[in-house]
């Protein structure tokens, strides 16, 4: 199995999850046997993301009612 498989399918199994939180990216990273670099790294990419993708639309929100 190549180096980064379990990430690739710890990947495709979260975004098929009809919510991707810190329960589901800790049961991915059980399930898959990720290191726990892997799991930060899913940790950032889906939580850190959305929190960015929030707060980019509040200030779209902002620049509109201008």
């Amino acid at each position: 199995m190549s180096e980064h498989e379990s990430l690739r399918k710890a990947l495709h199994w979260l975004t098929g999850q009809p919510a991707i939180s810190k329960e589901s990216i800790a049961a991915a990273s059980r399930h898959f046997d990720l290191s726990p670099l892997d799991e930060q790294f899913l940790r950032d990419y889906f939580l850190n993301q959305r929190a960015e993708n929030v707060s980019k639309s509040m200030q779209s929100d902002d620049l509109e009612s201008n």
